[in-house]
């Protein structure tokens, strides 16, 4: 005999996956832009020690950080997608892209030297 969830139960592990999906989606658009807690925290109007509560998944975000936080992402060319499985997809528009040239003198990190590359 198989038991039901409780529907209070579901609720809140879908609140959970929401604040850990967002919370992962603030860490990657702040890796893409380069940008500091305290960077984005100026930008969106949160103290620095509020983006990091946020980026730890267990803060439950207020609709008006998570409007202010996605403007920003609009604004600077980070577009996040979701997908059916609770997950996402992010685009990065080439402007963003060209902002941010890579550092001379380093290669890139989709280049595999092959002395490196081995099958198993």
């Amino acid at each position: 005999m198989q038991r039901e969830a409780h529907p209070s139960r579901e609720i809140a592990e879908l609140v959970r996956l929401e604040c850990r999906v967002f919370a992962a989606k603030i860490r990657m658009s702040r890796a893409l832009l380069g940008w500091s807690q305290s960077e984005l925290a100026v930008r969106v109007g949160l103290t620095q020690r509020g983006i990091h509560k946020l980026e730890q998944g267990d803060t439950d975000p207020r609709r008006a950080t998570v409007r202010a936080i996605e403007a920003v992402w609009l604004d600077e060319g980070i577009e996040f997608e979701e997908t059916p499985d609770g997950g996402f997809r992010v685009t990065v528009r080439a402007a963003l892209v060209d902002r941010y040239p890579a550092p001379q003198g380093r290669r890139s990190p989709s280049v595999v030297p092959r002395s490196r590359l081995f099958s198993i």
